[in-house]
């Protein structure tokens, strides 16, 4: 199969296989078809009966009943298509809303697919057996992909709480016996799925903030603002300090140093909400432990890296009295909550040597 096998009609992607192959998927079982449809859905798709819906799809574009069709909010022709040697992958990549272990919020199918991906291989022809560990290799180099980008749910999150995957190829008994992700086919695979998934990252930095450390830039701002207003400059309204820390913050956001702070400490809350982080129990570390306190040295160490001396002191001020003033930042995780107070201590720090002329 090659990129011309692939075709938009209308809200559907229609990609076709150029021959029958075996495919196992997550939306229609075990069937045989040429094609593979990605059929876009508004976000509030609801429909009684999603078999039906399906088939409504695949008659209206004059295909076979037995066509599988990935059901995506994602527009269809913003679609990512890899090859290498004799696999395809196609995939479409939306990553909201996010799914971990510790969903708070469940659903009920039928809802639209956000990360959907269909792994086509030409040949080697495969067991039943090998198609089946390919599906789960291939789900399983989504969940790795997925994972690494820190979307926010309660714990670490696995993909979407909509993701399907279909794998196609030639089966037959005397076909490859297994498709781990350590045989050559199966981590051709993986590498493919886990970097169309990378690859459909499409969020801005203001959505990746919001994702990595719990708060928005508006959230932050808004912090910053709480406190600047307990030791304003005189002549300088919150209006005018908002547009400058708004400004600074840009500048901040664009610098990887401070992402690797943001992104350690949310994964340190992972690792210690799951009882990972050795030395401590989850209950422990949920407690917000006294024994604990790499927090607050990693705040430390950004505060310095963003404004010298005088963040790390603006910093403690912050901390001191995120509760008292209401901050945003006093509800996230254990280091979470410091690593953003440093953001806004420093930046504070920054704004108030820039307003009255002491910075160096």
């Amino acid at each position: 199969m090659t990129e011309t096998g692939v075709r938009l009609v209308n809200d559907s992607l229609v990609v076709n296989l150029g021959a029958e192959y075996t495919v196992l998927s997550t939306v229609s079982g075990l069937t045989k078809s040429r094609y593979i449809v990605f059929h876009s859905v508004d976000e509030d798709f609801n429909v009684c009966n999603v078999d039906e819906y399906r088939r409504g799809v695949v008659t209206r574009l004059g295909l076979p009943r037995e066509t599988p069709v990935f059901l995506t909010a994602v527009e269809p022709g913003d679609y990512i298509a890899l090859r290498a040697d004799n696999v395809t992958v196609i995939a479409t990549v939306g990553l909201r809303p996010p799914v971990c272990v510790e969903q708070e919020e469940l659903y009920d199918p039928p809802v639209s697919g956000t990360i959907n991906v269909a792994v086509v291989v030409e040949k080697p022809s495969l067991s039943m057996s090998a198609l089946v560990d390919l599906l789960r290799v291939a789900v399983e180099a989504k969940t790795v992909a997925a994972s690494l980008l820190l979307l926010r749910c309660r714990g670490r999150a696995a993909g979407t709480v909509t993701d399907a995957i279909a794998v196609a190829a030639k089966v037959e008994p005397q076909g490859l016996p297994w498709a781990g992700m350590a045989t050559r086919l199966g981590n051709r695979v993986a590498r493919l799925v886990y970097e169309a998934v990378l690859r459909g990252d499409k969020r801005n930095l203001r959505e990746k903030l919001r994702d990595t450390l719990g708060l928005g830039p508006e959230e932050l701002l808004d912090d910053m603002l709480r406190m600047y207003m307990q030791a304003p400059v005189p002549g300088v309204d919150a209006e005018k300090a908002r547009k400058l820390l708004e400004e600074m913050l840009g500048i901040v956001l664009r610098d990887p140093n401070v992402w690797a702070f943001l992104v350690a400490a949310r994964e340190l809350d992972l690792h210690g909400a799951a009882g990972t982080l050795p030395g401590i129990s989850r209950e422990e570390f949920l407690g917000d432990s006294r024994r604990i306190i790499a927090d607050e040295a990693l705040a430390s160490v950004l505060a310095v890296y963003i404004a010298g001396f005088r963040g790390l002191l603006s910093t403690y001020w912050v901390d001191r009295s995120k509760h008292r003033a209401g901050l945003r930042l006093a509800r996230l995780p254990v280091f979470e909550d410091d690593v953003a107070a440093a953001l806004v201590g420093a930046l504070l720090s920054r704004l108030y040597d820039r307003l009255l002329g002491t910075g160096i």
